[in-house]
């Protein structure tokens, strides 16, 4: 998405909401963030705590006396007393170090009845301003609502603002309440959850760098800053942020009431243009994840238990519904490596002693005799997944077949007049289609990752990065223009923790456009898993993962994380188009589901079965 320079400060927040919304929202920040002041942190010094050992002196407590000391006091007691008398001891000294404690913003929100409406719009924005800001100081943002005094949540999630819109309430705030209150003469409702709130805060150990009431006019400042809003007419707000020494003010223009309606209903990203559940044929493998076509044309997903596929050709508008192609190979067959150009489908299939090239014209029939099965094949024999597979066209020099054995072999088998040429290549992480002519793999070698294409008989190195540690894992996407190579994009995981502590990976991800390059790295936890990498249409590359309920897919940026797709069903087999905006998917209820433009476009095949 493309942001004015104005906004890059809150682009990882604004990120989470569709183009119109984010230029709307964008507006309220640049109007309320010179309303804020400076950041100003309370002294974050902790209590002072021994670290290691800082010298040796001549005076001490005897708890800290070395242990030659006590030696020579067995050894020569009289000594030991006369250097006692002299001063002449030696005893440890602790270094001590006063320990830094994180700093803690806090937002209190009235979610009350006089902040229903176009006022939560002002919280929207109050709540990303406060977020970058305690980020920005390095300090932690927790926020809650008013109503419920000591109940504080995370912010770090476009779940959690959502969570803050739909926290509506006819208490505190309500007019009736209010004068309930009065008459009795009790201590008003906001003023009570007020001073609630200020003793949970202050009983916190580190205490608050910062703290905000967000809501109605009130005199005072509320726990730190007061943050006062009132509706100015059908289409603004007055905004009034006091502190104890200073008081802004400002109107703001709100923005049209199609997107402010958007907003309130927590619908920040576009609407989802389901083209409906369309039947198809069998039940579908719910282990196989499905094929993507290198055009993104077609997709092809396993059927269970039958050596066959599903051929499903992607319409373009809900229309444009084309009847399911069943392709089988065969009973007691089991397909190795496969592949889909289009709507036709071909792989590899294992003999005893030969290679089985199954609907590959050009590497079968005629004096040309199958392959022997190469010892590289011989550990993925028994996986339930199928090996990448790729067969590239040339215009100049034969077709050939790449696989990927899954201990890292790549072997490449080129058609000759009478017979078939093998080559392998060693320590090879991942692999990828650019089109039908041209294949992009990512080699580790030496200490450096080497991204390498093949395209009519040649083999190019287009990008290196140097690495200190073999990477656990890797993926590789790229694009082709008739000129070449457009963008390429890789990543790698390393693993981090142990030891009895919680496991996570570190992704590090490159991105090549022309001679630009670009690169971030993120930190997921052990039970998040990263299904493949996809280009993004605003530039960069994206990992695309599974949380760990397994019912939402996640695109990862360098600017933050969005979700693409939340299932009712958990989600069993996940596939990455490599040069296409495309990602299709397996739930348990056996339904293939194709997500495309970034998953505002979603088409749904039904299925069955548990397998």
């Amino acid at each position: 998405m493309q942001l004015p320079r104005t906004l890059t400060p809150w682009r990882a927040w604004l990120d989470w909401f569709e183009p119109e919304l984010a230029g709307a929202v964008g507006e309220l920040l640049l109007r309320l963030h010179p309303m804020l002041g400076a950041f100003r942190m309370r002294a974050q010094s902790g209590q002072v705590e021994p670290e290691g050992i800082d010298d040796l002196r001549r005076r001490g407590s005897y708890d800290r006396l070395l242990l030659s000391e006590w030696a020579l006091a067995d050894a020569a007691p009289e000594e030991f007393d006369r250097r006692a008398a002299g001063g002449e001891h030696l005893f440890l000294n602790p270094k001590l170090v006063a320990r830094e404690v994180d700093a803690l913003t806090v937002a209190v929100f009235d979610s009350g009845p006089a902040q229903l409406g176009a006022a939560r719009l002002a919280h929207v924005a109050m709540w990303i301003l406060l977020a970058q800001r305690a980020q920005a100081a390095k300090a932690r943002f927790a926020w809650g609502v008013l109503g419920r005094p000591g109940e504080l949540h995370d912010a770090d999630s476009p779940q959690m603002l959502k969570r803050l819109l739909s926290a509506r309430s006819l208490t505190p705030g309500g007019a009736l309440l209010a004068r309930q209150h009065a008459d009795d003469g009790a201590e008003p409702s906001r003023q009570r959850f007020e001073r609630e709130w200020a003793e949970h805060l202050d009983a916190l150990p580190p205490g608050c760098a910062e703290r905000w009431s967000i809501g109605a006019a009130e005199p005072g400042v509320g726990l730190g800053h007061r943050v006062s809003i009132r509706r100015e007419g059908p289409d603004a707000l007055d905004i009034a942020i006091a502190a104890r020494q200073t008081r802004r003010e400002i109107r703001l223009t709100l923005p049209d009431p199609a997107r402010s309606a958007a907003l309130l209903r927590g619908q920040f990203e576009a609407v989802a243009d389901v083209y409906g559940e369309i039947a198809g044929e069998g039940r579908l493998s719910l282990k196989q994840p499905p094929l993507i076509s290198v055009d993104g044309s077609s997709v092809a997903a396993a059927l269970l238990g039958e050596p066959a596929v599903n051929v499903y050709r992607l319409p373009r508008y809900a229309k444009d519904t084309t009847a399911t192609k069943v392709q089988r190979w065969g009973k007691g067959k089991t397909m190795l490596a496969a592949s889909l150009s289009g709507r036709h489908f071909c792989g590899v299939i294992p003999g005893d002693e030969w290679l089985e090239f199954w609907q590959i014209p050009s590497f079968h029939g005629g004096a040309v005799r199958p392959p022997p099965f190469p010892q590289e094949l011989e550990a993925s024999r028994s996986r339930a997944r199928w090996l990448a597979c790729a067969l590239i066209k040339g215009s100049h020099v034969s077709d050939r077949l790449f696989v990927l054995s899954a201990n890292g072999h790549l072997l490449c088998w080129a058609r000759m007049p009478n017979r078939l040429e093998t080559s392998v290549t060693a320590d090879v992480l991942a692999m990828s289609y650019c089109d039908q002519s041209a294949l992009l793999y990512l080699r580790h070698e030496q200490r450096s990752l080497n991204v390498v294409e093949y395209r009519d008989g040649a083999f190019t190195t287009v990008d290196r990065t140097l690495v200190e540690f073999a990477p656990r894992s890797a993926l590789l996407c790229g694009r082709r223009k008739r000129r070449g190579l457009s963008r390429v994009g890789y990543a790698f995981e390393q693993t981090v923790g142990g030891n009895g502590g919680e496991r996570s990976s570190i992704w590090r991800v490159y991105s090549r456009e022309g001679e630009q390059s670009s690169q971030y790295e993120t930190v997921l936890p052990a039970d998040w898993k990263v299904e493949g990498l996809m280009l993004a249409q605003t530039g960069g590359v994206q990992l695309i993962a599974l949380r760990p309920d397994r019912k939402t897919l996640v695109a990862i940026g360098a600017n933050g994380q969005a979700n693409l797709y939340e299932s009712a069903y958990p989600i069993t087999a996940v596939s990455v188009a490599a040069d296409c905006d495309a990602v299709a998917l397996i739930d348990q209820q056996g339904r293939l589901v194709v997500l495309r433009d970034q998953g505002r476009n979603v088409l749904v095949y039904t299925g069955g079965g548990d397998g």
